[in-house]
Parts: C-alpha cells; sequence; structure tokens
C-alpha cells in the first residue's frame, strides 16, 4: 500500500505545483465519505468556482546604481572611445491564472436548503490581493447567515484567516462555526507531527453532527493520485520546515 511518510498532513503536498491537484482530490474525497452518512436525508454536492489568481508574490524592486553601469569616461576623451551596450536582465511580470476552487455543499434533500459549507482554503483565498479580499468577504457573508462553515487549512504559507481571539502556535488550522453558536466556534490547530483530525459535520437540529475523518481522506487522496511519484523527498518541502521539523522529517523518511 502506497503512504505517505507523515502522519498527518505532509508538507510535500503543500508544493504549488501539486497543491491545485491535492484540493480538487481531497473534496471529491470528502464528499465520497460523508454521502452515505448523510443519505437519505442530505446531499453533498461539489461547488466549482473558476478565481483569477495573480502570481506576483514578493516582486522584485529593482534600482539601478547608474554610476555602476555607466562607465567613466575621462573629460575630453574621444567621442569614438567604446561604450558596452546595456546587458538585459530577466525578471518576472504579473500573471494571471485561472484557478479551480471546489467547495462541498451540504443540503436537505427534501428542501434543497444549503445547511453547511466546507472550504478547504488555497493559496489564492490566503495571499494578499483580490483572491483573499474576495473569500474575506464570502466568510462573512456565511458567517452572518444560518448556514454552518467548515474552513481548513493545510497550508503553512501566508497570513491565516482572521479570528477575534489569538490562535494558538498551528501549522495547520481547521475551524468548525456552527450557526448557532456564533461568534464561537471550534478549531482544531494542528502540527506537522500530528494526524488530522476527525472532525464533526452540524446538520439540522435535532440531526446530530456526522463524522469527516480528515486523515482518511488524505490517505485515499494520496493512494489514488500516487502522490509518492511526484513528490521529490529527497529536497526539501516548499515552504520548508523549521531545522529541528526538518531534522524529524528526514529522520521519518528514512524510515520508509
Amino acid at each position: 500500500m502506497i503512504q505517505s511518510p507523515f502522519p498527518g498532513m505532509d508538507p510535500y503536498l503543500e508544493a504549488p505545483a501539486i497543491w491545485p491537484d491535492v484540493h480538487t482530490s481531497l473534496m471529491s474525497i470528502f464528499r465520497e465519505h460523508l454521502t452515505p452518512l448523510l443519505a437519505p436525508k442530505y446531499l453533498a454536492e461539489l461547488e466549482t468556482q473558476v478565481v483569477i489568481d495573480r502570481i506576483d508574490d514578493a516582486p522584485q524592486v529593482v534600482r539601478p546604481d547608474v554610476s555602476g553601469t555607466t562607465p567613466d569616461v575621462p573629460t575630453g576623451a574621444s567621442s569614438a572611445v567604446s561604450i558596452a551596450a546595456p546587458a538585459p536582465v530577466r525578471r518576472r511580470v504579473p500573471l494571471d491564472v485561472p484557478t479551480r476552487l471546489v467547495s462541498v455543499h451540504i443540503r436537505q434533500r427534501e428542501t434543497e436548503r444549503l445547511v453547511a459549507v466546507i472550504e478547504l482554503l488555497s493559496p489564492v483565498n490566503k495571499r494578499r490581493g483580490k483572491g483573499r479580499d474576495e473569500y474575506l468577504e464570502k466568510r462573512r457573508t456565511l458567517l452572518t447567515s444560518p448556514m454552518h462553515l467548515i474552513e481548513i487549512d493545510l497550508l503553512r504559507n501566508y497570513p491565516r484567516m482572521p479570528f477575534d481571539d489569538p490562535l494558538p502556535p498551528a501549522h495547520y488550522l481547521v475551524m468548525v462555526c456552527k450557526a448557532g453558536e456564533r461568534p464561537n466556534g471550534s478549531v482544531w490547530p494542528i502540527s506537522v507531527r500530528q494526524p488530522l483530525p476527525t472532525i464533526p459535520i452540524p446538520l439540522l437540529p435535532p440531526d446530530p453532527p456526522v463524522p469527516l475523518d480528515m486523515q482518511q481522506a488524505l490517505r485515499t487522496a494520496y493512494e489514488r493520485a500516487r502522490y509518492d511519484l511526484r513528490v521529490d523527498y529527497s529536497k526539501p518541502p516548499v515552504p520548508p520546515l523549521s531545522p529541528v521539523n526538518a531534522t524529524w522529517a528526514e529522520a521519518l523518511k528514512g524510515k520508509g
């Protein structure tokens, strides 16, 4: 059986080249795992949205030193003195990239009422700019509605979503915010060394919540997509781990 060497979230799956596929796979498996638990009263549906992500992280500002790029020419020198032509330099330009985002919507079957929304954050949601602003507006709308919000952040990079209370130190974060309990919500701070939790997905009263085993879902996604063939475990993950956790990760990979 193909398994990640990590006990919980595999930090190598956060890499920009792999994460979009991980995001889509996980959301599909969340729906697959929830469907038999919800039936026949509720349905789980995949809701797809295409947003424009601007890739312009850490833009480089170039301030050329004119005195260093223009050769000194002695006063009175002949106009025939040869001066080297400027050489080109390579710089990144802002790039708009269509990005597919998937949410899981849970509806009451008979009324089609939207009961809960599961969001799995992507870089476009967290990175400063239009994408984050649009997600924060969507988040505010959901938090002021009669729907439950489940927000899953499995990315160490970029700022967290805002909370009124300080968050404990964590690599990853999961929030379950029930409509009837706001402004309070349940938050799971998760270390890269810990398994992902099984979280309760709330429904309409008096129906009890159904469990979503996030670790099993991740394990299924990893095996089906054969991420072991796409990840180069000989290199550090992106973003890198702290030195202490990098040493721990190397020991884990050595056991594989």
